[in-house]
């Protein structure tokens, strides 16, 4: 069967015009003769209608939307076979949805978006009770009724249809602006999943964009796994900061770090809207969550008589008005009948002018293909012309909007020109590396870029010059594409650690930990061993920046002098050996003073430890004392205490 105006599904429904398309399905407005009322009437296109699979997809849009009622739930009327097409009748709402509503609007106040995202998720918690998640929540599936009341719409229909936006084996069809992650990888979804989409949602009332975009919905759908959101707050300051919070908590890429229900959204939604204020002149279009108090007046009790009054109950006895002189009455009668002529004399005047100066409604076409668009204006009595603009939002080939504007009046055969998507323009994004940031801002947004500054320390790149951008200079992004650039503070300040009587590469290990770079040179020194550090520069505790370079003297021994050798009665000669003392529990001068008694060289410090002992004092040594050394070639290796144990580090 062919559908067209005047067809008559069932005898009772009959076809008046066609008011939407999409992938799998076209809707018609329809009056039901039988209630005498309007209906959209949904009707499975020929190309499924063979298909069993999709004729049991679009069975079960119309069992799971048909068994829930909700005042924010598009309602499902009836369903059927008539002549070969599968048909859903429902609730008729002549619109707007809520993609126009944010379209023309662009960003909504605080208030009115998370009102308006309530009303959602109160539908998606009834629909989740019954077992029913959407799968494809988006504005566009949004329709706001004549009272301002929300209705979310298409229960079921995600799953099915070639035409959808983004198609993948084992995923879930859906539009990949508004999938979450686990759709877009095609894992099983949840009621955490319509979540995602509500805050997706929420984002673009707040900021009057999505928050991954592309040039193919794989593109966007890979941006909706792996990339983090710009926070709503950096593209609107004035968003209050725990409503970004919540925005942000919905976005977190595993389902068990973001709202895992509808309700839990709700309460978090409920709990911030009660320090929001008010919204702006701004006429709201929303319906509120909390309708006001109806105040219902006063019923005015019938007059009694002393004959009805009840047994027991008292009269008032306060005396009627005095009656009016009969002339005066007379005088008033006539007023009153001029005023009520002129009344009317003056209410026909104003229904004549107005009926002459009402005109026509302009039908809203914004989002439709402008052929479709077109059509509709026509047949609504208006010349059309055509005017062809680049749009970041609206796809190619629909309309943007129209002018006037779709809802208003216009006279009968006036013109109406409609805005057509020419699709988004695209240009080379410039290079500003090395630029200033008010430079690389205003070169950026000249060539229709918008900029974001972000800072990060580097050695290399002078403070408060650009050291990245993303995207890349010399890319080809759509006109409108957010740059985001990151700004160098300049190298990062370190603090210069202490390095005196260390060894030589402990002090090279501490300064590379320190980010910086070591300057060895040596110094002679008889008072300390060879290999300790005794000077640096610049000194420990000193402010400098990341990669400075730091000068440490490294002590050698002196030019040696000769021994003395005795010989044995044999002609073998051997060195004169010394006992190495105790120098446990001195300090390194006493120790040094200790060794050079003996005629043995200074120690050689081999670090701190923690210790209860006062800093510097001496807690391990090798040789152990009492070992008869060779003074010629004898190495003293100490450890000191840094005084900030608790326990003795005193051994032997």
């Amino acid at each position: 069967m062919t559908v067209q105006p005047g067809t008559v599904i069932e005898g009772r429904y009959q076809i008046e015009r066609q008011i939407g398309t999409g992938g799998m399905a076209s809707v018609w407005l329809a009056n039901d003769r039988l209630l005498g009322r309007p209906v959209a009437v949904k009707i499975l296109s020929d190309r499924y209608a063979s298909d069993p699979d999709f004729v049991e997809r679009f069975r079960r849009e119309a069992s799971a939307a048909a068994k829930l009622s909700h005042s924010n739930i598009v309602a499902v009327f009836d369903r059927g076979e008539y002549e070969g097409n599968y048909y859903i009748v429902m609730e008729y709402l002549p619109g707007p949805d809520l993609k126009r509503i944010i379209r023309e609007q662009g960003p909504l106040d605080p208030r009115n978006a998370v009102d308006a995202a309530l009303q959602i998720l109160s539908a998606l918690g009834a629909a989740h009770k019954h077992d029913v998640i959407h799968r494809d929540v988006k504005p566009q599936n949004v329709m706001v009724s004549e009272d301002g009341q929300l209705k979310v719409t298409d229960f079921g229909i995600a799953r099915a249809g070639d035409d959808a936006d983004m198609t993948e084996a084992g995923s879930v069809i859906g539009t990949a602006q508004y999938l979450s992650p686990e759709q877009a990888r095609g894992d099983d979804v949840t009621t955490a999943s319509d979540c995602y989409s509500v805050g997706i949602v929420l984002y673009e009332m707040l900021t009057g964009r999505v928050p991954f975009d592309g040039d193919t919905p794989v593109a966007v759908a890979m941006r909706q796994v792996n990339e983090p959101p710009v926070a709503p707050r950096l593209l609107v300051p004035s968003i209050p900061e725990d409503l970004n919070g919540i925005v942000m908590r919905a976005l977190e890429k595993r389902p068990g770090a973001r709202y895992r229900t509808a309700q839990e959204f709700r309460d978090a939604l409920l709990s911030v809207r009660r320090h929001l204020p008010e919204p702006d002149d701004r006429t709201a279009i929303l319906a509120p969550v909390d309708p006001p108090t109806r105040v219902i007046p006063a019923v005015r009790p019938p007059e009694r008589t002393e004959e009805t009054v009840p047994r027991g109950r008292t009269l008032n006895t306060t005396p009627p008005p005095a009656a009016e002189p009969p002339g005066k009455s007379r005088r008033g009668r006539i007023a009153l009948i001029v005023i009520l002529a002129l009344a009317l004399v003056g209410g026909a005047t104003a229904f004549i002018l107005g009926t002459r100066n009402t005109g026509v409604t302009i039908p809203t076409v914004n989002g439709q293909p402008a052929d479709m668009a077109r059509q509709v204006l026509k047949s609504a009595g208006f010349e059309v012309t055509d005017d062809q603009r680049y749009d970041l939002t609206v796809p190619l080939g629909q309309v943007v909007r129209t002018d006037p504007a779709g809802g208003k009046k216009a006279d009968r055969g006036s013109t109406v020109t409609m805005i057509v998507s020419k699709g988004q323009e695209t240009g080379t994004v410039p290079d500003v590396s090395g630029m200033t940031w008010d430079v690389a801002r205003q070169t950026l947004e000249d060539a229709d870029f918008p900029a974001r500054k972000t800072e990060a320390s580097d050695k290399d790149v002078p403070s408060g010059q650009v050291i990245s951008q993303s995207p890349d200079g010399g890319s080809t992004q759509p006109k409108g594409t957010q740059v985001t650039v990151t700004i160098s503070t300049g190298p990062r300040i370190v603090t210069v650690p202490d390095l005196s009587l260390v060894r030589k590469d402990v002090a090279i290990a501490r300064l590379e930990n320190a980010k910086l770079v070591a300057d060895v040179r040596e110094r002679e020194s008889s008072q300390r061993g060879p290999g300790l550090v005794i000077g640096q520069d610049p000194t420990r505790g000193t402010k400098v920046d990341e990669g400075s370079t730091v000068t440490i003297f490294v002590s050698v021994a002196p030019p040696s002098t000769t021994t003395t050798t005795t010989t044995t009665t044999t002609g073998a000669t051997t060195a004169n050996l010394v006992a190495v003392p105790r120098l446990l529990g001195s300090s390194y001068q006493d120790a040094a003073t200790k060794l050079k008694a003996v005629g043995l060289p200074a120690a050689i410090s081999d670090g701190t430890i923690p210790g209860s002992e006062p800093e510097g004092t001496v807690v391990r040594q090798s040789p152990a004392p009492g070992t008869q050394v060779d003074p010629t070639k004898a190495q003293i290796t100490i450890t000191v205490s840094d005084g900030t144990g608790s326990t003795p580090a005193l051994t032997g």
